[in-house]
């Protein structure tokens, strides 16, 4: 027998229920008839659901604050970025016509 069929064995052994188990069946089994506790007037009536719909709209609005908030960071950084690009390109072409004129046979004229 493997190691699984000894633990399944073991978990569905026959075990006798505990004392006054059939007694509290019944007793809840008689009680079945009369209707469970009424919740509060609160939950019932529009008290929850308007609860629920300002913590909805709470989290809605800070949800769109992030995301504004998120896309204008992005936004700046594209802007850096762009600047940082027109910069680097213009460094680029003073270096390309340096290099060319070091490299054209012609003298440079002051």
């Amino acid at each position: 027998m493997t190691e699984l069929e000894r633990e399944l064995k073991k978990a569905l052994r026959r075990v006798d229920p505990p004392a006054g188990f059939a007694d509290r069946v019944l007793a809840r089994a008689a009680n079945q008839g009369k209707p469970a506790a009424q919740p509060s007037a609160w939950f019932e009536g529009f008290g929850l659901r308007w609860a629920l719909t300002c913590a909805l709209c709470a989290v809605l609005a800070w949800g769109l604050a992030y995301h504004h908030e998120r896309e204008k960071r992005g936004e700046q950084a594209k802007e850096r970025l762009m600047l940082a690009l027109r910069i680097t390109s213009s460094k680029l072409q003073i270096a390309t016509q340096i290099m060319q004129e070091m490299n054209s046979p012609e003298p440079r004229q002051p």
